[in-house]
């Protein structure tokens, strides 16, 4: 193999490594946004399950439970 084919060689794989260097880092970066939309997601899935909780306990809740005070 002759040096200019060497240097051919070399400068494609330099190219190659390059594009490979910037799909990594767009892949972590896109991975970086899906967790924080994850962790987002979770955040807002814990607060809906306390909120449906909550209703469903005031929706068991008995109508007799509500009496009107004393004084009516």
């Amino acid at each position: 193999m002759s040096h200019e084919e060497t240097d051919n060689r070399i400068t494609e794989l330099e190219i190659q490594l390059a594009h490979m260097e910037t799909v990594v880092t767009d892949l972590s970066d896109m991975i970086k946004k899906q967790w924080d939309r994850i962790d987002l997601l979770e955040r807002q899935n814990k607060l809906m399950s306390s909120d449906i909780k909550r209703m469903i306990d005031f929706l068991r809740t008995a109508p007799e439970d509500d009496a009107p005070p004393p004084h009516y």
